[in-house]
């Protein structure tokens, strides 16, 4: 009994060990498992998150190279579509960013299934997403990857029944971002709700920044090709993008003759008193202002039914062109001219100042006489020379005649730029007298140019060149200086003429320029002239041209011992309102209202006005073109002080004036006049 007893135990003692083996082989055996299962796992990852870092170096590796961000965003649809299987994938680009928030589809899509996804595909390439609180508008409040997990749960998805017929539910939606802006999206659309992993989700974040690099190339690009075609500051096209306009126009005008081309050449007249006087800060505020106008003439014209084309570009300085093409171009060309002129005629008002630009235009037809385009520009700027020549507010049409004209005021131009250069100019001088006795009281300077030894160019033959090719300054700054000299000769030769002036005629250009006064100091003391031997004389037009900065330059030379006049009294801009504010001396009648005054039947009427006005004022009047005793005698009894004619004498040299014997001076100061002008 003990024996079996002793074998039952023993035997039970083997039970317990062998089950105590055998659950420690199944522990073994499911820790092994186990660890199968995770490394499996763990590979598992491993090649899937290998996958998505190699599918992110693809898709980075293409953005580095590409400059299209559509090229760049289909390329990353693809991919990101094949690599996760997801059957859709579309793509949205930001319209007017920093103006108008909003996301709109594209073209730019990948299905698996075309023909079941196309209704759904249709739907998205119309799609407009504001900013709001769905995927794909919410990405511009949040810029990180959207999972919707149940997409017609989303509120307003008007996208619903081509979703549902596609059989997608869920989807992803990626932002592309630049820098901290959201310039575009992607959308992935699944068939099934599995929520992708944070892993993936960061991935597709890391896309979307690669792809925003592309976005930035592309907008620097295009910055580029803007600034390269466009004038910074009124924004118009320049002359680069105007002359490939052309050339384009040019072109297709010889495949067909349904339309013509004209070309419209726009100079602003007064631009430059602008920038001289007031800065060029206001000179930039006209230009854009008449650019403004310009771009109102081009939108009325653009619209109509019988015009083609209206290309408005800003070639350089005040200097505007337009092209026109058109089945009628001369007729069109004339009223856009018209309108041109019509909408630069109001006044603007540039700080305190009242500021004004006419234009002067030039229109070129194009015809078989032309090789290539740029003749076209070059004969439409001729026109606008030959109009600018002829007075303010015209418009010319080119003729050949013109291109002769232009050559020879070139000749001119260049040999008028040399004689500043060497000071090739003389005076000559003209006696203003007093009418009760003839006595000399002033003399006028009047410039010449002296072209040879022998030949002697009058004013009115260089003087409009010197204007249109800004000489005027310069030859105004010699006449003033020699004038002075000349001043001081007179008085060193004849001290009993002691009151004897020399008066010189300011040209607009010099007086409206800000350092004038300072000018006229340097040259008294340079040459040593006394201020009252010296007058200026200043047009209407000059003196209303700003009529603030005249009135105060006018009394900063009056300060300094200088009087003013105002010369051709009557022809120009006449307001009682300026002439009030303005410390002028003396009133200059205009010859004009003198010559037809021969006998006893003339009509004074406005040579009396003027002289009351200049009375009221407490004016001296000085009247020009005397050429008979009639017209002096006349002058004279209605109490006119000083004349100035030919009946008095001619201009001469200065050898002659100090060849002869200067009479007696009045006491009433006056003047003598730098000439730009024939005698009087």
């Amino acid at each position: 009994m003990d024996a079996d007893m002793h074998e039952f135990q023993d035997s039970e003692e083997l039970n317990q060990k062998c089950q105590r083996l055998e659950r420690e082989v199944a522990r073994e055996r499911a820790a092994r498992r186990a660890a199968e299962d995770m490394a499996e796992i763990r590979l598992r990852e491993l090649y899937i998150n290998q996958g998505r870092l190699e599918l992110l170096n693809r898709i980075a590796g293409f953005a580095n190279d590409s400059n299209s961000p559509t090229h760049a965003l289909q390329f990353a649809l693809n991919e990101i579509c094949e690599h996760q299987d997801w059957p859709v994938g579309h793509a949205l680009i930001r319209v007017d960013p920093g103006d108008d928030e909003r996301l709109e589809g594209t073209d730019i899509w990948f299905s698996k299934h075309q023909d079941v996804a196309f209704p759904f595909l249709e739907a998205s390439r119309k799609i407009v997403a504001w900013s709001c609180a769905s995927a794909p508008g919410r990405l511009f409040l949040e810029h990180i990857p959207i999972w919707t997990p149940d997409i017609y749960a989303q509120h307003a998805f008007t996208r619903a029944p081509s979703a549902a017929r596609a059989g997608l539910r869920a989807s992803i939606s990626v932002p592309v971002i630049m820098g901290h802006e959201l310039v575009g999206a992607m959308e992935f659309y699944l068939t099934e709700a599995v929520q992708p992993s944070k892993r993936l989700m960061n991935i597709l974040l890391q896309i979307g920044m690669q792809l925003g690099r592309v976005f930035k190339r592309a907008r620097h690009a295009d910055m580029l090709s803007k600034n390269a075609l466009t004038d910074p500051l009124t924004g118009l096209p320049n002359r680069t993008a105007f002359e490939s306009e052309i050339q384009s126009a040019f072109e297709l005008e010889k495949r067909t003759s349904e339309y013509q081309t004209a070309v419209i050449y726009i100079d602003l007249d007064g631009f430059k008193l602008v920038n001289d006087t007031l800065g060029h800060s206001s000179g930039d505020a006209l230009l854009t202002a008449m650019a403004n106008r310009l771009r109102f003439v081009v939108e009325t014209f653009d619209h109509e039914a019988w015009v083609d084309r209206v290309f408005l570009a800003r070639v350089g300085g005040d200097e505007f062109v337009m092209l026109i093409r058109s089945p009628d171009v001369r007729e069109v060309a004339n009223d856009i001219a018209n309108e041109i002129h019509k909408c630069l005629q109001p006044i603007h008002r540039i700080g305190l100042n009242d500021v004004q630009a006419v234009a002067s235009i030039g229109v070129a037809l194009n015809g078989p006489e032309y090789q290539n385009a740029q003749e076209l520009l070059r004969d439409a700027d001729v026109a606008m020379y030959e109009a600018k020549a002829n007075g303010p507010e015209q418009t010319y049409h080119f003729t050949a005649e013109m291109r002769n004209t232009a050559l020879a005021r070139l000749d001119l131009e260049i040999e008028l730029r040399h004689a500043v250069e060497i000071s090739a100019f003389e005076l000559h001088f003209q006696p203003i007298v007093s009418l009760s006795n003839r006595e000399t009281v002033g003399l006028e300077a009047l410039v010449r140019w002296r072209k040879e030894h022998d030949v002697l160019v009058m004013p009115d033959d260089f003087i409009p060149t010197a204007e249109a090719c800004g000489l005027m300054v310069p030859i105004n700054t010699w006449v003033l200086r020699e004038a002075a000299r000349s001043a001081v000769r007179f008085h060193a030769s004849n001290s009993q003429n002691a009151d004897l002036y020399i008066s010189v005629n300011v040209t607009l250009q010099q007086f409206q320029q800000l350092h004038f006064v300072t000018l006229v100091r340097d040259i008294l003391l340079e040459t040593g002239a006394n201020s009252k031997w010296i007058r200026l004389e200043l047009t209407e037009s000059t003196a209303a041209a700003n009529p603030s900065h005249a009135a105060r330059t006018i009394r900063q030379l009056n300060a300094m011992g200088i009087k003013v006049s105002i010369d051709d009294f009557g022809t120009g801009y006449s307001s009682l309102s300026y002439l009030q504010t303005m410390p002028f001396d003396t009133i200059k009648i205009d010859q004009s209202f003198i010559k037809r005054h021969s006998d006893k039947s003339a009509d004074w009427s406005f040579v009396l006005a003027m002289k009351n006005i200049a009375d009221s004022l407490g004016m001296k009047v000085i009247v020009e073109g005397i050429e008979n005793e009639f017209q002096q005698t006349e002058l004279n009894s209605f109490g006119c002080q000083f004349g100035q004619g030919w009946l008095f004498g001619r201009p001469q040299t200065e050898a002659s004036i100090l060849a002869e014997t200067c009479p007696p001076l009045s006491e009433s100061p006056h003047s003598a006049h730098m000439a730009f002008e024939e005698p009087k």
